[in-house]
């Protein structure tokens, strides 16, 4: 990644030596993935006080200084946030990983929802491997040519990841990659 001189990043030089970037790529199946972050307590902390006591104005934090170098990376990519909780989202009026994404000034299709709401963080593994079938698609749009980028805050068993790789396969897309803001474990 080439590093871009004279930015000005919504994060000071303290919080941002919290954080420590990752660049972890990785594979699901025969898809490439990236992850910007190991889910450690610093970030656990902060996903906290964005979705949770609804701070929007830290969604920045996460991606803000690697925008630019994202956004050249995936140019030529359609988003696919990941979905969260409809309820959620109508409470703390977004949807955090879109905000967390919007940095990148990529076209965004949210086309994927839960069937139901359930939070994965109350599922145990084998209960989140099978949520997997709660994932619809809310729009037939044809993917046909176009290159696909799955997106995400955290990336735990990847059930999630894979139900939408899934469905998103059927809509016959170019190209399908994954990036995750942060990821539970290292392989």
């Amino acid at each position: 990644m080439h590093i871009f001189f004279n930015k000005h990043y919504c994060v000071c030089e303290k919080c941002e030596n919290k954080l420590h970037p990752l660049f972890l790529k990785f594979r699901i199946g025969n898809i490439d993935a990236l992850a910007l972050y190991k889910y450690d307590e610093e970030i656990r902390t902060l996903l906290y006080q964005l979705k949770g006591c609804y701070d929007i104005e830290l969604a920045e934090v996460f991606l803000d200084r690697f925008k630019d170098e994202l956004h050249l990376l995936y140019h030529d990519y359609y988003l696919i946030p990941a979905p969260s909780s409809k309820s959620d989202d109508e409470e703390r009026e977004f949807n955090h990983v879109q905000v967390i994404f919007k940095c990148l000034n990529l076209p965004m299709l949210p086309i994927i929802e839960k069937a139901f709401d359930y939070k994965q963080v109350e599922l145990n593994a084998k209960a989140r491997k099978g949520a997997i079938r709660s994932l619809k698609l809310n729009s037939k749009k044809s993917l046909y040519g176009k290159k696909i980028l799955i997106i995400d805050d955290v990336y735990t068993t990847g059930a999630t990841v894979l139900g939408m790789i899934e469905l998103i396969k059927s809509l016959r897309p170019k190209k399908i990659k994954v990036l995750v803001m942060s990821k539970t474990y290292l392989k």
